[in-house]
């Protein structure tokens, strides 16, 4: 069709009719010289579109060959036509039963049509905190103007509780140094230094010239706002550990309330993870998140850490600047893999590979992450090799990997059947170590 637009305005233009009636090339014709143009052009691609069919249809080689055709007559069946002799049998498209979001996990990790997720019912359980204390922590008037109840000092009230370094703009500037990709902040001072420096002993007539080699850029440093999640373990296995959980849940909220940092709630269980409370700033929609929390079920651990990945990722939409950290607190038992169309004692119910799978992930997206194992039936490492808890289990599982003859401490604790049961907390601290 285009072509046929562009041979009739190409023909209106320079059509040989047009010079005699005194209308050179190249000019639009008169309104009756156009409407004889179209009466002679319209026969004329006629034919020729007539003739390049049939030139085309009898053709035997080249790229036109064998060119279908509809021609006149009654039908008549070729072999292949009849029914039940079509090469492909028909089979219909089974629906999924997937229930939540699961792009970011169904490529990387090759998960089948069969999968399936069960999300956590906040509904069954036994309650996490008692509901009569979290109401009564919301009917309470915060003082934060005094600053007593928090411990804090005045001026942190306004920032974050992340203590920061970089060329941000932001805080106060405490050094130069060359730019790092983006310049931000030029430091005028010592760039003209770096110049001086480069060009040595100057004459006094001499000018100083500033090439990109002396350009500096200003080092702040200050306290940035942080959005915190809390990816809590609710599975039965935690039961026994209810206390421990509340103690890290109040030291949280002694170091962020009261400043500019956000924090939301994920709560893990069953099959699935499900985001009780969307980062904030208001503690009291915190403290009714919390509320809603009830033990029971299984620990899809990994399946957590994805989940909380897919909250980072929107925060970042939403905020290309902000400094997430996850705080991961369970007691490292997992027992529910991401593919769950197969049961345990297969080879791909893998539950611990899953999980450094997905810590892999987060480590690619650069983000913080606090792993915090509450199970006291972990803490015989500490005790046995006198570290703190991950320095324990490093220096356990280089001794190991030694032993074992591997070259990567993951790959040790993943061989190793009693450190699979235990490392839950390191593997995840050591997958996603910046």
């Amino acid at each position: 069709m285009m072509v046929i637009v562009f041979a009739y305005f190409a023909w209106i233009y320079w059509a040989p009719i047009n010079l005699l009636f005194g209308i050179s090339p190249g000019v639009f014709p008169t309104l009756p010289v156009l409407i004889l143009d179209t009466i002679i052009f319209a026969p004329m691609i006629y034919i020729l579109i007539r003739k390049w069919l049939s030139i085309m249809t009898t053709r035997e080689s080249g790229p036109a060959a064998g060119i279908d055709t509809v021609e006149p007559g009654m039908e008549v069946p070729e072999p292949g036509d009849e029914w039940g002799v079509a090469t492909r049998p028909y089979s219909a498209k089974k629906e999924t039963r997937v229930i939540s979001s699961k792009s970011e996990v169904r490529e990387p990790f090759g998960i089948d049509s069969g999968f399936f997720v069960k999300l956590p019912d906040l509904d069954t359980g036994e309650e996490l905190f008692d509901i009569e204390e979290l109401h009564s922590k919301i009917m309470r008037k915060s003082v934060v103007s005094s600053g007593g109840w928090i411990q804090k000092r005045v001026s942190s009230r306004s920032m974050g509780s992340l203590k920061t370094s970089d060329s941000s703009q932001y805080g106060r500037p405490v050094r130069s140094r060359k730019p790092q990709g983006e310049v931000k902040s030029i430091n005028i001072p010592a760039t003209i230094v770096a110049a001086i420096s480069r060009l040595g002993r100057l004459h006094p007539s001499q000018r100083v010239e500033v090439t990109n080699e002396d350009i500096r850029e200003s080092v702040f440093t200050g306290r940035t706002p942080l959005t915190v999640l809390l990816v809590i373990d609710v599975s039965m296995s935690m039961k026994g550990s209810m206390k421990e959980v509340r103690e890290i849940l109040e030291a949280i909220e002694q170091e962020t309330r009261g400043s500019k940092d956000r924090t939301g709630i994920i709560a893990f269980k069953d099959s699935g993870a499900i985001e009780v409370q969307a980062p904030t700033s208001n503690w009291n929609k915190i403290y009714r998140a919390l509320g809603k929390l009830r033990v029971s079920g299984l620990t899809p651990l990994a399946e957590a850490l994805m989940k909380a990945l897919q909250t980072v990722r929107r925060e970042r939409m939403r905020n290309r600047s902000v400094e997430p950290l996850i705080v991961l607190i369970s007691d490292f038992s997992p027992n529910i893999p991401l593919a769950q169309s197969v049961g345990p004692g297969h080879a791909r119910y893998t539950p611990i590979r899953d999980l450094v799978k997905a810590a892999r992930l987060i480590r690619k997206a650069r983000v913080r992450i606090a792993a915090v194992d509450v199970n006291p039936d972990h803490a015989n490492w500490p005790r046995f090799l006198q570290r703190p808890y991950h320095d324990a289990l490093e220096l356990a599982a280089n001794l190991r990997m030694k032993k074992e003859g591997h070259n990567d401490p993951v790959e040790t604790v993943l061989a190793v059947p009693e450190f699979r049961k235990t490392f839950g907390a390191f593997l995840v601290a050591r997958t996603c170590k910046l």
